[in-house]
């Protein structure tokens, strides 16, 4: 088998996104595979490019791109889409969140009503910190309704607001407590403030996120934070609700993702994988899509062809 692990740096909305772009080919085939080198994760480009030429992943991310890349090549090989790989397809398509990235609440009004008016009926708008947050949800439920979906944020970051959250109606407050936090923690901020909490940043360690689905949080799962799609949909089986996400990714790691949520045996909540239109430009032919609803690419493996052209502007190793 040949491997080529690619370190790619691609413009996005705030800055720029680092992945290590896997590609494995054997006997005529090629399977595609992404890991985001992302800070906040303690992920760097050049350790994760080195664990995946030598074919030996130890990070997590590393991890989900070998899986990705080694479920796409089976799956051509068998010319079968890659969903068949995980258990068959129960949905061909699933509906997706809309990430609100705009900082204050005239910004955010405009941009969620932009985003309802096209289609997207459910909101995430990360917390920055202090009662300005409150003001960008009220804008965000005024521009989008009572039907809305809201959720928030906080990036593993504590906040004393959680208490006044309850009025806007949210549909899950998103990893309001550190990483390493006990499920213990969880479970007593879930009852002290009446809200659905969900955990991100904590399933990366595969013991506590079996505590925290047995005892009710919700699963907002990202493949590269679990080590890929055969984990996600493990833990997604134990948890009341869950949700695939994405890390920023091109359409390699989304095709990923997508085929796993497509997999899941239970109907997931809105996931967070629309995400494209953050990035400058995309890896692949055809991109997925940006829309409130994704689709499974058509043909076998993931469904998605590299573009020579964007490959070569935004790899760094040439």
């Amino acid at each position: 088998m040949r491997i080529e692990a690619i370190p790619v740096r691609i413009p996005m909305t705030g800055g720029f996104h680092e992945l290590a772009l896997l590609v494995l080919e054997e006997d005529g085939s090629r399977g595609l595979g992404e890991a985001p080198a992302l800070a906040a994760r303690g992920g760097e480009l050049g350790p994760l490019c080195a664990e995946l030429a030598a074919g030996r992943p130890v990070q997590l991310a590393a991890r989900a791109a070998w899986a990705a890349a080694e479920l796409d090549l089976r799956a051509r090989q068998a010319g079968v889409p890659a969903v068949e790989l995980l258990g068959g397809a129960r949905r061909q398509s699933v509906r997706c969140s809309r990430l609100v990235l705009a900082a204050t609440p005239s910004a955010v009004a405009r941009e969620v009503e932009g985003a309802w008016n096209g289609g997207f009926t459910s909101f995430k708008l990360k917390a920055g910190g202090g009662a300005l947050d409150l003001e960008r949800l009220g804008a965000a439920r005024w521009a989008a309704g009572a039907g809305a979906r809201l959720r928030l944020d906080f990036g593993g970051r504590r906040s004393d607001l959680l208490h006044s959250l309850r009025p806007f109606g949210l549909e899950m407050v998103e990893q309001p407590l550190p990483a390493a936090s006990a499920a213990a923690e969880w479970e007593r901020l879930a009852a002290s403030s009446g809200l659905t909490l969900a955990a991100d940043e904590s399933l990366a360690d595969a013991a506590l996120a079996r505590e925290l689905v047995a005892a009710g949080v919700t699963a907002a799962i990202k493949l590269a934070t679990v080590g890929g799609a055969e984990t996600a949909l493990d833990l997604a089986r134990h948890a009341r609700h869950a949700l695939i996400a994405s890390s920023y990714d091109t359409s390699v790691g989304l095709a990923a993702a997508l085929h796993a949520a497509c997999a899941l045996e239970r109907e997931p909540l809105d996931c967070g994988l629309a995400t494209l239109s953050l990035l400058e430009a995309d890896l692949a032919r055809r991109p997925l899509g940006f829309g409130p609803c994704l689709d499974l690419p058509p043909g076998p493996g993931l469904g998605v062809e590299l573009d020579p052209g964007a490959l070569a502007r935004y790899r760094l190793d040439r």
